[in-house]
């Protein structure tokens, strides 16, 4: 039975995207493939059983016949880390290290799923190092490719860890890079023995976020559309500029959510008109009549949030990019992506798994 423990040097570089891909792949392969999240950040109450979120939801996506109680046997909560501060949590260890064992009965492989990044868990002794000790996992890190600063972070972590980390991918890259990576980096780590085992280039529907999802992180207040949440949002326009430009920059941004002043009237109009996936008003400031009953005409959601248009952005900005499970057509489409551009012979290979 071979572990394979999915993570990150930094938080959101695609690690649930990596994970469904490769079981996905993995199962369609011929392996018999379990799942396995050691902590769990997200809680949600499943049948009187308080597990993670996200580890329910790819419970529910691969149909998994293992307890959820099993597949994510910790579940951080700010109660816990006050409890560890005040006096240190003993046996977090030996209950990841039972429910494991059970999990990997009768497989042919586990993947393993960190939440944020290697660090995580360190304060209860449960840090990303420990637990590739703890699981004897390979570990395969997924990290965005933005400065050559990136190739240190890999490089200095090889030698933390040394054999048990096999490789990197790289996700969300720039059309510029994509060339420079193949060419040049993939061959340089190889020298160093980190493999590269996959290059995946930024993607907007990847990294979209429905509307709804912008409703609850934001804490707005849904004045027009109240129908029409489910929509996809890939691209984030701030209207702070002449509208002639706006309209440029509307053009080339498909499927796009507009953050605007609330007393932008014009620029609100435009956007209505373009049938965006949703309008961001912000300072609380409401639309006027001719403003709603556009929006209502054309079917655009009306967002009023409390927050100046800058704090908005910088919120949305923490969200962009983060691929979540809860859309089909997400998963679907990211299962594809990996599919075509991550390298599984290579990794069979390095794992002494035959298809």
């Amino acid at each position: 039975m071979v572990t394979l423990y999915i993570t990150s040097i930094e938080r959101y570089t695609g690690k649930d995207l990596i994970t469904i891909g490769l079981m996905d792949r993995l199962r369609r392969d011929g392996f018999e493939v379990g799942y396995f999240k050691p902590m769990g950040h997200f809680p949600v109450k499943v049948e009187n059983i308080v597990t993670d979120k996200d580890a329910w939801l790819i419970h529910r996506l691969f149909e998994m016949k293992d307890a959820i109680e099993l597949i994510c046997p910790v579940i951080i909560t700010q109660d816990l880390i006050m409890q560890n501060y005040e006096k240190d949590i003993t046996g977090l260890g030996k209950k990841i290290e039972g429910a494991f064992k059970k999990i990997s009965e009768q497989k042919d492989i586990v993947v393993v799923s960190c939440d944020t990044n290697l660090s995580d868990g360190s304060c209860l002794g449960l840090s990303g190092s420990q637990l590739i000790k703890l699981l004897n996992a390979y570990t395969l890190f997924v990290e965005r490719y933005e400065t050559h600063s990136s190739i240190d972070f890999v490089l200095e972590i090889k030698k933390v860890l040394g054999e048990p980390m096999i490789g990197v991918v790289f996700n969300k890259i720039e059309a510029v890079d994509l060339e420079e990576l193949k060419e040049f980096v993939t061959p340089f780590l190889h020298r160093r023995d980190v493999e590269v085992f996959g290059c995946l280039p930024r993607d907007t529907l990847v990294g979209s976020i429905e509307v709804r999802e912008l409703v609850d992180h934001l804490g707005a207040d849904v004045v027009c559309g109240k129908d029409r949440l489910d929509p996809l949002v890939e691209n984030f326009l701030v209207g702070a500029m002449q509208v002639d430009k706006f309209i440029t920059y509307l053009l080339k941004s498909p499927s796009s959510a507009v953050i605007v002043g609330g007393d932008r009237t014009e620029i609100q109009l435009v956007a209505i008109e373009n049938e965006v996936r949703c309008l961001i008003l912000s300072g609380n400031l409401y639309p006027n009549e001719i403003i709603m009953a556009r929006a209502e005409a054309k079917g655009v959601p009306i967002l009023v949030v409390r927050n100046d248009t800058y704090t908005i952005a910088k919120n949305v900005e923490a969200m962009v990019g983060k691929f979540s499970l809860g859309k089909r057509e997400k998963i679907a489409h990211g299962i594809k992506l990996v599919d075509e551009t991550f390298d599984f012979r290579k990794l069979y290979k390095r794992l002494n798994l035959e298809p």
